[in-house]
């Protein structure tokens, strides 16, 4: 019954609850648990909450429901920015970034090539693409490693056996981890490894949506290519 209510108060908004939609698609998760149009999932690592809400007052009971501890020491995605000063009288006052949500179904995009081959990527590759990831450091080995090993993952080779670009997918579901290396850009890898990552999602019954940190526009003109919709609210992502 708490599945088809949490199921319920996704589908009031299902493009702004994409991520949230597909966690629970991906069974990743240890609890959910609903409040009229307010929904919060808790990741099967207990390391992230995700909320959202239709209502602001449904969220303040769903949350005053919740373990006040696990709120204030946990990552915290919120569906929508504006909620976040309700996250915060339970969670505390938290650095924010927010990012622009992008989604397509995938026959809907356009189709994208480049001269490069691609192959999966494997546990081999993991050194190199926390070496070359921008982000590699900041999200730590062990979360490169658990992203190859759940996949997709996808990585363009040069001629001389070298890796041009590689992509992969988040823990919450998203397409993401793009990055080409400066001597192969400009020459259309990234929009095909997009599009070929996305392929694979669908393949795989998954929603194919992406988070792009606002001010990126390497990869907001990427997705605008590709003909990705943009959802109408930010979101958040609240850590420290």
């Amino acid at each position: 019954m708490e599945r088809t209510h949490f199921l319920a108060a996704l589908a009031k908004d299902p493009l702004q609850n994409m991520a949230m939609v597909q966690m629970e698609r991906l069974k990743n998760f240890s609890r959910i648990v609903s409040h009229g149009t307010a929904a919060a999932l808790i990741s099967k690592d207990e390391a992230l909450i995700m909320v959202t809400a239709m209502e602001e007052t449904d969220l303040t009971v769903l949350l005053s429901q919740m373990d006040q501890e696990q709120l204030k020491r946990t990552v915290i995605y919120v569906a929508k920015l504006s909620l976040k000063p309700i996250v915060e009288q339970f969670a505390g006052k938290r650095h924010t970034d927010g990012y622009l949500q992008f989604t397509s179904p995938f026959d809907a995009l356009t189709p994208m090539t480049c001269p490069l081959p691609f192959y999966n990527i494997t546990i081999e590759d993991a050194p190199f693409i926390y070496a070359h990831y921008g982000k590699g450091k900041e999200l730590g080995y062990e979360y490169i490693l658990s992203r190859i090993q759940d996949g997709p993952g996808l990585k363009a080779v040069a001629e001389d056996g070298s890796i041009a670009g590689f992509i992969l997918t988040h823990e919450e579901g998203s397409l993401g981890m793009l990055e080409v290396l400066p001597k192969y850009r400009g020459k259309g890898i990234g929009p095909a490894l997009e599009y070929a990552i996305a392929k694979e999602m669908d393949k795989r019954g998954l929603l194919v949506y992406s988070n792009v940190v606002e001010g990126n526009l390497n990869s907001i003109r990427i997705h605008q290519k590709l003909g990705f919709t943009l959802c109408k609210e930010t979101v958040a992502w609240l850590d420290w």
